[in-house]
Formats: C-alpha cells, structure tokens, sequence
C-alpha cells in the first residue's frame, strides 16, 4: 500500500503504524467525513485457509466489544482483493502504546494506577462476552492522548463456548505467558496474570522474572517467588502477590476481583493526598485548586470524591477539636495547680484569681465572661478570714469593759431570752447535731451499708490486707502501711495522701482487670479504691469508685444468673447493692438487692429439693433479713416464707 494513495475509494493512507507478523496497520482518513482511522490489512499468503479461524475469532472479539472505552473498537470490514484477504477499519488511537511509554520514562504512580484499572474495565468486557485474550501485553496496550489505555489485538484470542471452560492451545507471547498457559490448559485467568506482569513492570521498572532465554524465565515463573520492593506501597505488594501467585486458586479469579482492590487503592491514595492537602494548605481557593488537580489526577468520580473529602474533613476537624481541648485543659490545669499551691500558702485571694482564669477559658461569649467575672469580684471581696467564735472567758472578759448600766441591760436580756422553763439545746460530743438524712433518693429503699464496719475504712482495709492473695495486693499492703504509720505518727495530711495513691493504684488496677474482661476482680479493685479514698477524704472519688464497682458486680451477677450458678450471683448482686448504695444510687441498689433475693430464693429451693433442709433454712432466712431494708413485700419474700413454713412442718413432723 502506498503512503498518500487512495484504498477501497474512501481511505486516504498516511502512514504506517505496526508492520506485525501476520499484518500491517496503516493510518488513514475517511475522505468524506475527515475522521481519522487505523486500517489492519491481512496479507493472503500469511493467511491461508488454515489460519483464517483466528482472523473470524479477532473480529468476532472486537465485534462483541464495540463502543467500550478500554478496547479498541472496529468500525467496519472491507472485503479484500487480489492482494489482501480483507480490510479491518478500526478506531485510531493517537497516543502510544504502553511498550513504548515504558521503555521512554519511567511511570508515575497514579498513570500506572489508571493504566492498571483500564485493563481490567477491558478484560471484564471481554470475559463477559466469554473471551480470553491470550496475549496480553504492554505492546498490546494503546493509549490516547488523555492516556486512556485500550486493548487492541484480539489476533489470537479464544471464543469459549457455553459448554468449554478451559482453552487447549499454546497461544500468546511466551515472556507474557501464565505458567499453566505453557501447559496449553488454561482459562481467563492467563489474562490476569499477563496483567499482572504489566502492573509489575510500570510500577517496579523492570520484569520480574530473569533469564537469558524464555525457557529459563518460564522455569522461574513455575518455581521462584517474586520479590517487590519494600519501598512500594504495602497495599499494591499485596495485589502484585497475589496477581502473579503461581497457584491459580490464591490468584485472582476474575477481572472484577482484581478491579476492586485496585480501586480500592486508588481511593486510599486519593485520601492521603487528601489528608496531606488539608493538613498543610490552609487557603480555600489553593486547597480546592489541588485536591482538584488529585481528583483528575487519579480520576477519581465526583460522588466518591467529595465522600472522601467530607470524611477526611470531618477526621481533620475531630483531631483539631482534640487537641484544642487538650490544650485547653492543660491551661486551665496550670491555674488550678497554682491555686492549689496558693491555697496551701494561705494566699486564698490569689488562688480564687487563678479558678477564676481557669473559667474563663471556658467562656465563649462576653456577657457570660462578664457576669462571672462580676461574682469572682464580689467572692473576692467576701474573703475574709473567719473569726473563730469567743470562748466564754473572753466574753467574760467583753462584759467586765462594758459600764454598769449596760451590765443591768445585758442582765435583763438574757433573763428574758432564757426563762427557767425554755429548754437549751446542748450539742453532744459526737458533732453539732443529728446526722443529715438522704431526702432526695426518689427511691422506696430504706437501705444501710452492708457492711457496718465501714464507717471506718481503714479498719476495713487493715483486714482484707491480713492475707494477702493476689500480687497486685502486694504493693497495696505496703501503701495502706505507710498510711498507717504517718496516722500514728500524727502527719495526717500525709496519711491522707497514701490513702488516696492507694485509692489510685486499686482504681487503676480495676481498669487493667475490666479491661481483661475480669469483672469481679475489676469490681473488688473498684471497692477497695472507693474505701481507700474515704480514707483519704476524697469523697467524690470515693463515689465514683462505689459506682463502678457496683455496675461491674451486676454485669458479673447477671452472667453468673444467667448461668444459673444462683449462690455466686445473689452474693455478687449484694456487692452491687452495697456500693451503689454509697455512691448514692438508690434506685440501682433497690434493683440489685431485688435480685440477690430472687437468686437466694433459686437456691433455697434447689437445696429444698435435694434434702438439704438446713441450708434451705439458712437462705430464706437471708432473704426475710435482706427483705427488711425493703419497703415493699417482694415475690422472692413470699416464697421465701412459704419455704420456710414448709420446713418447719417437715421438722414438726419428724
């Protein structure tokens, strides 16, 4: 064919592309519509009657796939002549092919990305139409000048039939080949692997497989592993492996599968450009500008995009929101630990000019910060110290100064405010008055501490420490000794202050236990944390210690119910009553102390049925004790009275 002549009448040639083993492509234009085409002309002596089966198989391929971005599309076919068996009019694509890109630079990243997600959007198109290509290859595959890449030669594929799964000839590229491609039983997943090699050689530089001869490369194929640099990410090391695994089972086994991890990739890099660009551009306009030069760049979609970019944003501004209240409570921290030192520098003044920065901080309008600054004026200026009270002495002493007539006046008012019949109230020695009763519990619970000993709990630690078990107890005997021997030693703030790192160590030793998923050991931590810090006279520690271990020993309890193991878990239920209890929660206590009945009562009657009457007896009796902090007659304390009537009977009549 001559360069600038006239083909079939309509085709103007302008220049050769490929001259091919078994053809030639020409590039030509249509000279009534200007378009622009690639003409493959099949030379009658490569093509006897024998090989025409392939030339029917190439354009039956290309036929199947018409119009799809990633396959190059044939537009029509020309009867041959004298010379050529026929003419193929294929689309034009006016880039290179990726052999030659390959060989001309080395490919950034993302290019080789898209190039790799092209290929596999062409071959989930062919193996739809139940084609294997069979001669993958960076040679094969063309790219536009937007650098999509498209498959072009379907000169050797294979049609397979409904009723064939595997191909049967040794077809292709041998340096392109699978390693079962040799072995001439192989199906769509040759394509994979070509596709494979072609990912390694854009992303790594080089082909995987070394060898002075194609025989020794396909031993390697069929026997090395392949080794990537560390340097490439871990996620495209993983579909490398698996893409090029000798096993075809561990390979990829469609198109589709390899698609999406690819994708997937392709998300992950666009968010780290997204966090990247977020992070160090601060400017709207210049940060738009680059993450949408990263979305072109990776041809990312918009709806994925601007997902990602709102999760990233939403990340970016949860880290910030972080940090900016960590760094607030650091400040508001350094003025509380100054007040605190001011406090014990009797600079009580200072020290409520430091509590009053520290609130500050937290204020976001003016007039909030305003009102509150007017209070901490007014509380500054009521500072005073407080006189304590005159002794009767000293009031003595105040009457002695006052003149005569003032003396009778004085002598006449008190003779009318303490007539011999007006009762005087004299405080007791115990404190100023009766003890405060809990009126606001909004609970029917008339509930004492369980253990009446802890009115002093000191007592209470010095004999759970008698024998020490575990060796977390260890270090607490040692801490609650010291406390002691500071006590004895009348250095009380420093008793006070190993009661509380006591306090501190069981608090955090109940975290590790809960943490474990050791909740009755997590929930004794919680207990004897809460009698360390009464100890230290850290009360509200002390109650929301009591709190957690009550909330523990009823998750523990309600699995232990559950399991029906009714002794432990009405006991477990006890513990929860009684700290909840002390850190005031009465309604919760309530509850727990319902339950441990309700277990108690499963137990007398479980021993009620074995013949074992005297603990029988002994768990009613447990519950009718319990049933009196209660106001409420509960079901557990009828059956309980029931049981125990039965009994009685039973011994009356024995």
């Amino acid at each position: 064919m001559q360069i600038n002549g006239l083909v079939l009448g309509k085709y103007r040639i302008e220049k050769l592309i490929n001259n091919g083993s078994f053809a030639s492509v020409f590039r030509a234009k249509e000279e009534f519509t200007s378009r622009t085409v690639a003409i493959k002309v099949l030379p009658k002596s490569i093509y006897p009657s024998g090989r025409m089966r392939y030339l029917l198989t190439e354009l039956s391929a290309m036929g199947r796939n018409w119009g799809h971005s990633n396959i190059v599309s044939i537009h029509t076919v020309e009867p041959g002549d004298d010379e050529y068996v026929a003419y193929i009019v294929m689309e034009y694509v006016d880039g290179p092919s990726l052999r030659q890109l390959i060989t001309a630079t080395p490919l950034r990243r993302n290019l080789a990305l898209n190039i790799a997600l092209d290929i596999c959007r062409g071959l989930i198109a062919a193996h739809g139409q139940n084609i294997i290509h069979r001669d993958i290859k960076p040679q094969n595959i063309l790219l536009t000048s937007d650098a999509t890449a498209k498959i072009s030669d379907f000169g050797v594929a294979r049609i397979l039939e409904a009723s064939t799964d595997y191909a049967g000839t040794i077809t292709g590229t041998r340096r392109y080949m699978a390693p079962e491609q040799y072995e001439g039983s192989y199906d769509y997943r040759v394509d994979l692997y070509s596709t494979g090699l072609i990912l390694y050689e854009m992303f790594m530089g080089k082909f995987p497989f070394r060898g002075k001869t194609q025989a020794e490369i396909q031993v390697r194929k069929q026997s090395e592993e392949i080794e990537i640099d560390y340097k490439l990410p871990e996620d495209m090391r993983e579909i490398l492996r698996r893409a090029l695994h000798r096993d075809t089972q561990i390979r990829y086994q469609t198109a589709s599968d390899m698609y999406e991890d690819l994708n997937r990739v392709r998300k992950k890099w666009y968010a780290d450009a997204v966090r990247h660009t977020m992070t160090n551009q601060s400017n709207p306009a210049i940060q738009g500008a680059m993450l949408s030069e990263h979305r072109k760049d990776l041809r990312v979609s918009a709806e994925a995009a601007e997902k990602i970019e709102a999760e990233i944003s939403k990340e970016q501004n949860a880290k910030a929101e972080k940090q900016s209240q960590l760094q607030l409570e650091t400040q508001v921290n350094l003025h509380y630990d100054k007040a605190i030192q001011l406090i014990g520098g009797t600079q009580s003044q200072q020290a409520l000019q430091e509590v009053q920065q520290a609130h500050r901080l937290y204020l976001n309008s003016i007039k909030a910060t305003k009102k509150a600054d007017w209070i901490f004026r007014h509380l500054s200026d009521l500072m005073v110290p407080p006189q304590p009270p005159a002794t009767a002495k000293e009031m003595i002493g105040l009457v002695d100064q006052l003149p005569v007539d003032e003396v009778a006046e004085l002598r006449a008012l008190l003779n009318n405010r303490f007539s011999a019949d007006t009762p005087i109230d004299v405080p007791s020695a115990a404190g100023s008055g009766p003890l405060p009763t809990d009126s606001g519990t909004g609970s029917d619970l008339t509930f004492q501490p369980l253990n009446p000993q802890e009115t002093a709990p000191e007592y209470v630690l010095r004999k759970l420490h008698e024998v020490t078990q575990a060796p977390h107890e260890k270090l607490a005997a040692q801490i609650r000794q010291a406390a002691e021997e500071y006590a004895q030693a009348g250095k009380s703030r420093r008793s006070r202050a190993e009661y509380k790192k006591l306090g501190e160590y069981y608090k955090i030793s109940a975290e590790d236990f809960i943490g474990s998923e050791t909740w009755e050991l997590g929930a004794d931590c919680y207990a004897r944390a809460r009698l360390a810090y009464t100890a230290g006279r850290r009360y509200s520690h002390a109650r929301q210690c009591a709190q957690e271990a009550g909330s523990y020993y009823a998750m523990r309890a309600d699995a232990l119910e559950r399991e029906q193991t009714w002794a432990d878990a009405g006991r477990l239920y006890a513990l929860s009553a009684d700290n909840y209890a002390h850190a005031n929660l009465w309604e919760a206590a309530n509850q727990s102390l319902s339950r441990t009945t309700i277990c108690y009562l499963n137990v007398a009657e479980n021993a009620r049925v074995i013949g074992d009457l005297s603990l029988s007896y002994d768990y009613c009796d447990r519950i009718l004790r319990i049933s009196k902090r209660l106001k409420r007659t509960t079901n557990a304390e009828v059956g309980a009275r029931k049981l125990l009537r039965e009994i009685e009977n039973l011994f009356t009549a024995s």
